[in-house]
């Protein structure tokens, strides 16, 4: 299952309220207010302050009982409010609660963690509950183990217009969340002064920070915003989320410790720099760009990791033998990359997990100098020396990894090493996989003007039936020229968007992309029309033996009149024996993206929910019934009205055998 959303936490627990001890949390809140008080009247000034006073009691003491009367009083002293101390009221206000959330969640996840500790009962959606359930239904540990094996969870970063939040402020607001978890722990006095002078500090750092850029946000950008997250939680998250998982499976299925196998079955995709519908910045380059930075972001925290571990694995020769298949590997390894050891190659003689781990080094920085060419525009000049791509890094990982064991030092490879294991399984040298997505009538104009060039001059005109017959002869065919010159300006940037994916697929990774999503997807024809394009740029075809395609191909349905006409447009799209054999090369997995933003502004939230409940049953009767695996791309945003909630009571909520 993939999955446009943000994720957030459910606010449903099987511990009474009752129980709850909310206290902590309510002197974290007065210990910000109070800070972010003091600051506010040291440096905004004293009628700042007093109006901000003023407001907040005002309104504490409507909550607790209406009073007309009242709320005039303050309507009319905001409307007093000269232009420049209204502006500091409102950021004092949001300031405030900004520091009021991080509270909050430090006190939610301190709250988790000792849920987990008690081995009590925890909140719905926990690896606990759901393991617990499972096992009370009699499911045996080999049917959890099948669906481990079958399981993928792909949230897919994008970038919202509404999200205007600099990252500077996102930092400063990371900074304030770690103090607050370190104020929730038990501190001696003196720790306690000096963390919440550090707090001090920090609040006031946020207060003489602007909230607002200085200039237009461009679409690097935005990239740059989303790998923030990584940077700065999802790279530590992501293997303990593994480790947390592996634990709760081996304390519930107890007995089963030595078995467990829980595959890296999380990855991450993404929309920004990819999504060129109704975004008229994103081009070719653009995509080109989000790709690397993507790929630099991700190989220099393996580089960092690389370097870590090369002062962990010190084993001696002397004390261990490493495995014929690893030594093989070394010796290889040296006589192709002898840069790393030019200077001295006698160094780590003995220490041969930190000789090969030097020399993996070596490759990443070659990979990552390549990658730093490829920003400059040469997609030809690459270091032989680097990594093609992260299964070569893999398998030298895998090597380290079953080196250990055969040496009786399972317990080490299960450390520091097992979590990069888990981040190149993850994020590849692609960080996230990126999905293009383009509105369907751009790419049938685009395959109208290449028809014409090659024989077929009323494309426009022709029925769906002969639309989709006319591209599957030419699917068939060797791949044809064309003049891209003539080509109007946006068909050529259609075209070209086409070779970027077959070129960084080539220089970054044969994973690099997601799925090519069609919005306004409302005929079969507008998904054999991108085939078209793919097939064009030597992405899809038959070579006169067998077919081949390296591209996904995600229909959106995103309307209530589109979701009521999904079985129709998909029977004539799976029924097509050429299109069928293209999506069978390709591992024969039908991705469908469901559109409920647009659903919801279109029919209600009502209507849009059942309509995308029948839609889900339809598509995944269509592919099952003809031996076709499928995959739901649910466009869930952060808001009600876009899909937003639970993640976990949103999978509940699908139709029954999905």
């Amino acid at each position: 299952m993939t999955a446009e959303i943000k994720t957030f936490p459910s606010s449903k627990s099987n511990i009474p309220a009752s129980a709850v001890n909310d206290k902590p949390l309510r002197q974290m809140v007065k210990l910000f207010g109070n800070t972010l008080g003091d600051i506010l009247n040291e440096q905004a000034g004293e009628r700042v302050f007093a109006a901000v006073e003023a407001l907040r009691k005002g309104h504490i003491s409507l909550r607790k009982q209406e009073n007309g009367a009242k709320r005039r009083q303050l309507s009319r002293l905001i409307e007093g409010l000269d232009p420049e101390t209204l502006s500091q009221v409102v950021r004092a206000f949001s300031l405030y609660f900004s520091l009021v959330n991080i509270a909050e969640e430090a006190y939610s996840h301190k709250s988790r963690r000792k849920q987990v500790d008690r081995l009590g009962p925890t909140w719905e959606g926990s690896f606990v509950q759901t393991l617990r359930g499972l096992k009370e239904q009699e499911i045996s540990y080999d049917q959890v183990q099948t669906l481990f094996d079958h399981m993928a969870y792909i949230p897919v970063i994008t970038a919202h217009p509404t999200e205007s939040k600099r990252r500077t402020m996102m930092d400063s607001l990371r900074r304030i969340f770690l103090i607050a978890e370190r104020l929730y722990m038990r501190l001696t006095r003196i720790e306690r002064e000096q963390t919440v002078q550090e707090l001090e500090r920090e609040v006031q750092i946020l207060f003489k920070t602007n909230e607002v850029r200085t200039r237009k946000l461009e679409v690097l950008d935005e990239v740059k915003n989303g790998l923030h997250y990584f940077r700065e939680s999802l790279f530590s998250a992501v293997p303990q989320v593994y480790r947390n998982l592996e634990r709760t499976v081996a304390r519930i299925y107890s007995g089963k410790d030595e078995t467990i196998n829980v595959p890296s079955f999380i990855r991450f995709g993404s929309w920004i720099g990819g999504d060129r519908d109704g975004n008229p910045f994103v081009k070719p380059k653009t995509t080109v760009m989000a790709l690397c930075l993507q790929s630099r972001e991700i190989l220099q925290e393996y580089e960092k990791r690389l370097q870590v571990l090369s002062h962990i694995l010190t084993h001696s020769s002397k004390l261990c033998t490493p495995s014929e298949a690893f030594q093989k590997s070394l010796a290889k390894d040296e006589q192709e990359v002898m840069q790393t050891f030019a200077k001295k190659p006698d160094r780590f003689l003995h220490e041969p997990y930190r000789r090969k781990l030097y020399i993996m080094h070596t490759r990443l920085k070659c990979t990552l100098d390549g990658i730093d060419v490829l920003m400059s525009g040469d997609t030809t000049n690459r270091d032989k020396c680097g990594y093609a791509n992260e299964n070569n890094l893999l398998h030298d990982l895998y090597l380290i990894r079953d080196s250990l064991v055969s040496h009786g030092d399972a317990v080490v490879a299960d450390g520091k090493l097992k979590d990069m294991i888990r981040l190149v399984e993850t994020f590849g040298f692609f960080l996230t996989q990126l999905d293009i997505r383009q509105e369907s009538t751009i790419h049938s104009a685009a395959v109208a003007e290449i028809l014409k060039q090659i024989g077929v001059a009323d494309y426009e005109s022709l029925s769906e039936d002969d639309r989709l017959s006319t591209l599957a002869k030419f699917l068939s065919a060797p791949k044809a020229s064309f003049d891209k010159s003539v080509l109007t300006e946006k068909s050529l940037e259609t075209v070209e968007t086409f070779e970027v994916i077959s070129t960084m697929r080539e220089v970054v990774s044969p994973n690099a992309f997601g799925d090519y999503v069609i919005s306004m997807t409302h005929e079969a024809s507008h998904v054999v029309e991108v085939m078209f394009l793919t097939w064009l740029t030597g992405l899809a075809g038959y070579d006169g033996k067998d077919w081949f395609c390296h591209v996904r191909i995600s229909p959106l349905f995103e309307t209530i009149d589109d979701l009521a006409h999904i079985e129709p447009v998909m029977t004539r799209l799976l029924d097509n024996a050429t299109y069928a054999s293209l999506l069978k090369a390709s591992g024969n997995r039908q991705e469908v993206m469901l559109g409920y933003s647009d659903s919801c502004k279109d029919g209600g939230i009502l209507s849009s929910a059942w309509s995308l409940y029948q839609a889900q049953q339809k598509i995944t009767a269509l592919t099952k019934s003809r031996g076709i695996k499928c995959r739901l791309f649910h466009g869930r945003g952060g808001t009600i009205g876009r899909g937003g909630g639970p993640t976990h009571e949103a999978i509940l909520s699908q139709p029954a055998g999905y």
